[in-house]
């Protein structure tokens, strides 16, 4: 079944398969001009009489070769690559032939068998730099065409003539069938490879998506859906994770918190005005920490906080910022204003601190504070702020 992206992966393997047939079409390219002049080089030695009448078509050869090895290797590689290819089955037989022309011309003569394998071996450079099966029909077209009309210039007997046009004829159909073979299977190959990559693209989407959707399940489980803190499993996990790193530079303190006065808020103005007090305590209790403390929801109108602080004056002052932030007033959507207080319990961690013992600590400390303001009357909020300035 055929993708709907066919004609941009077509352009896409057709670029990627002259790619790879580049190596293949410099080596040809250095071969054949390496060959051109080594045998002008030897005919120079050996027949210097008639030299100069078969330098012309050896130069030619050696220029065409050596032209497109450079060119093979600029900016429009690709495509002078295939520019090559084609010409390899134009300009190497026609410069073949012209070359036997030359030797027949003075009288030296060109055997039939010579003229079948030099066109034999272009196509078996064809077929080695292939990369494209339309090119390869053409290059070999041009080369099997070319061997046929070069009989006309030669005084070859009958029997030479048919067994140059079978033997081209043969070595064009070769070409050509095995061109076709290596084409399909490196189509087969991309199409694999297409496969390969679209199957790779959905499973790499498929587990960021998941990735993704375990973040947002591991957020919602370690949060308190009312007020966006830690619930008591995260909150008890995170501390534990700092009291870990007690011995650390700094000192630490575990706070628990109770609000006062809060239940006849809820009694009085419903549970939707408690709910908005929660979530106003909760904003206030983040404005007021710092990034390294731990907060957590721990139950109903109790919070437990981790603090880490420079020094115990810092946690002190972190407690009074508190103290007083929970203590301010609060404009419900009724219009009515409600304020509450909070009792805070203040336990300081130490290197072989147990979370379960701090928070005991905490919360009998917490306890006596509320006692102590059940006693003191629960000043107002106006002679709290008054006292405090």
């Amino acid at each position: 079944m055929l993708s709907p992206d066919k004609p941009s992966r077509m352009a896409y393997y057709h670029a990627r398969q002259d790619l790879h047939a580049l190596p293949a079409r410099r080596t040809a390219a250095l071969l054949v001009g390496s060959i051109f002049t080594l045998m002008l080089c030897m005919e120079y030695v050996q027949n210097q009489a008639h030299w100069q009448s078969i330098l012309l078509p050896r130069v030619a050869g050696i220029c065409w070769a050596f032209g497109a090895l450079m060119l093979m290797h600029g900016r429009n590689a690709r495509r002078w690559g295939n520019v090559f290819h084609v010409g390899g089955g134009l300009l190497y037989p026609a410069t073949v032939v012209w070359f036997g022309y030359e030797l027949d011309r003075i009288g030296i003569g060109i055997g039939y068998l010579s003229m079948t394998q030099g066109f034999a071996i272009v196509d078996l450079m064809l077929v080695a730099t292939t990369s494209r099966f339309s090119l390869l029909c053409v290059a070999s077209l041009c080369n099997w065409l070319i061997a046929i009309a070069s009989l006309q210039l030669f005084n070859l007997p009958t029997f030479a003539v048919a067994t140059v046009a079978e033997n081209a004829t043969i070595s064009l159909l070769l070409c050509l069938a095995i061109g076709r073979i290596m084409c399909k299977q490196a189509r087969r190959h991309d199409n694999n490879l297409h496969l390969l990559k679209k199957s790779r693209q959905r499973t790499e989407q498929a587990m960021r998506q998941l990735a993704s959707s375990h973040r947002e399940m591991q957020h919602m489980a370690d949060r308190d859906l009312l007020t966006g803190l830690y619930n008591r499993r995260a909150g008890i996990r995170h501390i534990s994770q700092m009291l870990e790193q007690a011995a650390g530079p700094g000192d630490k303190a575990l706070l628990e918190i109770d609000l006062d006065r809060f239940k006849p808020i809820n009694d009085q103005h419903g549970h939707k005005a408690g709910d908005m007090v929660l979530q106003i305590t909760a904003e206030r209790l983040l404005t007021t920490l710092q990034v390294q403390d731990v907060c957590c929801r721990f139950g109903g109108d109790e919070f437990i906080v981790a603090l880490c602080r420079d020094s115990s004056q810092a946690i002190r002052r972190t407690i009074d910022e508190l103290d007083y932030a929970l203590s301010r007033p609060i404009a419900l959507p009724s219009g009515a204003i409600v304020s509450v207080s909070a009792s805070i319990g203040y336990c300081p961690v130490t290197a072989h601190s147990q979370l379960e013992a701090l928070i005991e600590q905490a919360d009998n400390a917490m306890y006596l504070k509320k006692r102590e303001r059940s006693c003191d009357g629960q000043r107002p909020f106006a002679e709290r702020r008054q006292q405090r300035t």
